[in-house]
């Protein structure tokens, strides 16, 4: 019977190493593939638990037939899979003692929960590490030429703003009102601010330079809320980033409430920003 209980939990505890493992290398493997891999690799283990060439054997057992017997494999998933081994043995080791009175169950149950939360939170943790960084990779450098001044802005280049002028199908990105208020030019700022959603096509408060390059737009809200908006032409616009890029005759929408903007930027750039 404790022979039967020994597989168990390596198995157990071998297929939580292995979801684990795939999933911080984002390779697929089926489940009934990774059961086979820890349940042989727990065997083995369980047969050979005084051997240090039985572990090593059930570590190989364990990647190979997992992952499949690559060097690649025993190297990038065998790496994952080995400190991830140590550091959840130390966790059970170090709570051994509290556990040590509980019923096989109990003990069975504890161990599981354990691993489990461990594993979890470590992954959670590691996803959210990883998008920030790759919202990181979003954040670039611009510089814009709009009505007569140019602005040096933080922008970041949004995957989920695709809104576009509809007349022309250029796209229109979202700069922040009080980053660049200071420095508009003092008929524009006061026209801006005399402007009228309630009463939008009402423009003769813009100055005759500005006018042409108004496009009236109706956007709509995550809340599914509808508000028009006034999209100004710009002339350029260039962006400097892991790659450099420069575009033209595109369109901004002032916003007033940036501080959702993320990572601090200044401008939210269309996905065509890429």
């Amino acid at each position: 019977m404790i022979g039967e209980l020994l597989v168990l939990y390596n198995t157990l505890f071998n297929y939580f190493l292995l979801k684990f493992t795939q999933e911080i290398t984002g390779l697929y493997v089926k489940r009934s593939r990774l059961l086979l891999s820890a349940f042989c690799s727990g065997l083995i283990s369980s047969i050979f638990y005084q051997s240090l060439l039985g572990a090593a054997v059930s570590f190989i057992v364990l990647i190979g037939l997992a992952f499949s017997f690559r060097i690649q494999s025993l190297l990038k998933q065998g790496t994952i899979l080995f400190l991830t081994t140590f550091f959840l043995g130390g966790i059970l080791t170090s709570l051994l003692p509290f556990l040590l009175n509980q019923s096989e169950v109990t003990f069975f149950i504890f161990c599981s929960a354990i691993a489990f939360l461990s594993l979890t939170t470590i992954h959670s943790k590691w996803r959210k590490m990883m998008q920030i960084n790759i919202q990181s990779s979003f954040v670039v450098d611009c510089e814009l030429d709009l009505l007569k001044r140019t602005y040096c802005l933080k922008g970041f280049i949004d995957t989920g703003n695709e809104c576009i002028e509809p007349l022309s199908g250029k796209p229109v990105h979202f700069l922040s009102y009080n980053a660049v208020a200071k420095d508009l030019t003092e008929d524009f700022h006061k026209a801006l601010l005399k402007w009228d959603d309630k009463n939008p096509y009402d423009l003769k408060m813009f100055p005759s330079y500005v006018y042409p390059k108004i496009r009236i737009l109706s956007l709509s809200t995550v809340q599914k809320e509808k508000s028009t908006v006034l999209a100004f032409r710009f002339d350029r616009l260039k962006i400097s980033g892991t790659k450099d890029k420069e575009i033209s005759e595109q369109y901004v929408v002032f916003t007033r409430n940036d501080a959702k903007y993320p990572h601090d930027a200044q401008i939210i750039l269309h996905v065509l920003s890429l």
